[in-house]
């Protein structure tokens, strides 16, 4: 063999080596997703790593933060709620925090608006709180799957109504934005809340394909 054949052949080997190096190692996690929904004054600021939520298990939750904030030439309120439409029970721990959360922590103080609360699944919003237009709610959402194992699936949304803007972040298309100027895209784009419907799918699937 001569001296070319051998450094041919040290240098696929090296490729082959550097490829399986590559093809083994695992994929790089998805860093949490924001999303936004602005209306004429009222703006939700969503954020949520749906990769991992679509990917735990029946155990686990799924963290969404929402900031929610107002700019209109005059003051008034914005009412924070919650809907949700499904089959499947779910339970949600709400806290909202005066300042932006530094990770698990709320500097100004967390009030808890709701502790495992088994969200009503008939589609029509309840109100958690109400915020001054000069205020930004920091909202953070614990989701997880409660009660049986049956299959199903729950969609649940955040609504921020006040100032004439009515808007709300989830998946769907008859979404309204009464007062506003919000793009449909801007709404049905990204996660929103599909995570909860995520949540419970999976769980779904992971069901079935234990009882075949």
């Amino acid at each position: 063999m001569s001296r070319r054949d051998r450094r041919a052949r040290a240098a696929l080997a090296a490729l082959a080596g550097a490829l399986l190096v590559i093809a083994s190692a695992p994929a790089a996690a998805a860093a949490p997703a924001t999303e936004i929904v602005q209306g004429r004054y009222v703006r939700i600021v969503s954020r949520a790593d749906w990769a991992a939520a679509a990917a735990m298990g029946p155990e686990a939750s799924v963290r969404w933060d929402l900031e929610i904030s107002a700019a209109a030439p005059s003051p008034g309120t914005v009412r924070v709620g919650v809907s949700a439409l499904g089959d499947a029970p779910v339970a949600v721990d709400v806290r909202l925090c005066p300042v932006a959360w530094q990770g698990e922590d709320c500097v100004g103080g967390a009030q808890l608006l709701r502790r495992a609360w088994g969200v009503p699944r008939n589609g029509r919003t309840v109100e958690l709180d109400a915020i001054s237009s000069d205020d930004v709610a920091h909202v953070r959402l614990d989701v997880r799957l409660a009660g049986g194992r049956e299959a199903g699936a729950t969609q649940i949304r955040v609504h921020a109504d006040g100032l004439g803007d009515r808007i709300q972040t989830g998946p769907g298309g008859q979404l309204p934005a009464t007062g506003g100027s919000l793009p449909l895209p801007a709404i049905v784009a990204g996660g929103a809340l599909l995570v909860a419907a995520a949540v419970v799918l999976v769980f779904a699937r992971r069901r079935r394909g234990g009882d075949s």
